[in-house]
C-alpha cells in the first residue's frame, strides 16, 4: 500500500512538470511575466562580482611570491646570525687559549708548579720550585717551608692527627709549627729527620749527592729509613749541630753544634772538598759577613750596629750554595732581611727596621 503510494505521487509531479513545460513551449512569455528584466539583469550582475577576474589572480601570485621572499630572508638572517655567533664563540675560545699559553711564557720570579694527585686517597700535594728563587710555603699545619730551586716537597693535603710528614728532593729551611703531640717528620733520601717544633735545613743535593741535616733552633732526630738500617739514629739538639751522609747513606761527619771538634765515620774518610766548606761556631755576624764578602767576591753592608754581634752557628757550602741562599737562612734564624742592590752588593736590615722596603729574599 505504502509503495502503491509513493508511486502514484511521483507520477503526479511529473506530469505537472510536464504540463508546465508544455506551457512555456506554447507561450514563452511567460518566463517574462515570471522573471521581471531587473531581476534578470541583478542576478548576472552579482554572478560576475563573485567570479575572480585575472588581475585578482595576478595579485594573488605577487602576494605569494612576497611571502616567500619574506620566508628566505628570514631564513638567511638567521643562518646569518648563527655563523656570527658560532665565529663569535670560537674567537672567544682563541683568545682565551692564546692568553693561557701567552700568561704561561711570562717569565717569572716564582715559578712553583702545585699538583694535586686526585688519583688515589688521601690526596697528595706535590711543590716544585722551577725559579732561581727561594720560595715560601705554608703547610696545613702552619709550618713553613723555605724551598730552594729545583727542589720539590710532597705530603698530604691534610695531615693526620698523628703525624705531619713531607718528602723533599732538594734542598729546604723548615720552620716547624710546635705541636707536641704530632711530630714533624721530613723524608730526604733514606733518612728521616723528626721535629716537634724547631727550624733545620736539609739539602740533598750537597757534594754529588750527599745529604746534609743541619739543626738552627730546637732539637731533631735523624734516622735511617733503609730496610737495614745504614746509621744509628743521631739526635741534634745543640744550634748550629750538623750531619753529613754519602751516598750511601754513612755518616761522614757530625758536627756537634756549640763544640768545635768533629766525629767521623771509621768507615770511611771525609771527602776531599769539606775542607772547602766555611765551619762556623759562634761567630759574630760581622766577622761572618767578612768571610762571605772574600768567599764570594762581594761587598756586604749591616745597616743596623745591633746586628754586627749576633752569633752564627752553621756550615755554608760556597761551591754548593749561592750567595743569596746564604743570606736568606742567616736572615731567617735571626729575624732579619736583607736587600740586594743594583751593583751585586747587599744590605742587611733588622726585620722591623723602617725606611726599607725590600722583604727577605724569598
Amino acid at each position: 500500500m505504502k509503495f502503491g503510494r509513493k508511486r502514484g505521487g511521483k507520477g503526479r509531479m511529473s506530469e505537472a512538470k510536464q504540463q508546465a513545460r508544455r506551457k512555456i513551449w506554447e507561450d514563452p512569455t511567460i518566463i517574462e511575466d515570471i522573471f521581471k528584466d531587473a531581476e534578470w539583469q541583478q542576478y548576472d550582475g552579482t554572478t560576475r562580482d563573485h567570479v575572480p577576474s585575472r588581475k585578482m589572480a595576478q595579485h594573488i601570485d605577487e602576494e605569494i611570491l612576497r611571502e616567500n621572499a619574506r620566508i628566505l630572508k628570514r631564513e638567511h638572517h638567521l643562518r646569518r646570525s648563527n655563523r656570527i655567533v658560532q665565529v663569535g664563540i670560537a674567537a672567544a675560545l682563541l683568545l682565551f687559549i692564546s692568553f693561557h699559553f701567552w700568561e704561561a711564557s711570562l717569565p717569572s720570579d716564582k715559578s712553583v708548579l702545585v699538583f694535586r694527585d686526585t688519583t688515589s686517597q688521601p690526596e697528595w700535594v706535590v711543590i716544585t720550585n722551577e725559579s732561581i728563587r727561594v720560595d715560601t710555603i705554608r703547610l696545613p699545619d702552619r709550618s713553613t717551608v723555605h724551598l730552594y730551586e729545583k727542589s720539590s716537597i710532597r705530603y698530604l693535603s691534610d695531615f693526620s692527627e698523628a703525624t705531619r710528614e713531607i718528602h723533599l728532593d732538594g734542598k729546604a729551611f723548615f720552620d716547624v709549627e710546635n705541636d707536641a703531640k704530632r711530630p714533624f717528620s721530613v723524608f730526604a733520601g733514606e733518612t728521616k729527620t723528626t721535629a716537634l717544633g724547631t727550624s733545620f735545613t736539609i739539602d740533598t743535593y750537597v757534594e754529588n749527592r750527599h745529604t746534609s741535616v743541619a739543626l738552627h733552633t730546637g732539637k731533631v732526630l735523624v734516622a735511617s729509613t733503609a730496610g737495614i738500617p745504614a746509621f744509628e739514629s743521631v739526635l741534634l739538639d745543640r744550634k748550629g749541630a750538623n750531619l753529613l751522609f754519602d751516598a750511601d747513606m754513612r755518616v761522614v761527619q757530625h758536627r756537634k753544634g756549640d763544640a768545635s771538634e768533629f766525629e767521623k765515620s771509621t768507615q770511611i774518610k771525609a771527602v776531599a772538598t769539606n775542607k772547602n766548606l766555611l765551619q762556623l761556631d759562634n761567630i759574630p755576624l760581622q766577622d761572618v759577613f767578612v768571610m762571605l764578602q772574600e768567599v764570594y767576591q762581594t761587598t756586604i753592608r749591616i745597616r743596623d750596629n745591633n746586628i754586627n754581634d749576633i752569633l752564627y752557628t752553621g756550615v755554608i757550602d760556597p761551591q754548593r750554595e749561592a750567595i743569596n741562599d746564604v743570606l736568606t737562612v742567616i736572615c731567617l734564624i735571626n729575624d732579619l732581611r736583607f736587600e740586594e742592590k743594583p751593583d751585586g752588593s747587599y744590605n742587611v736590615y733588622r726585620q722591623n727596621q723602617e725606611n726599607h722596603t725590600h722583604k727577605i729574599n724569598p
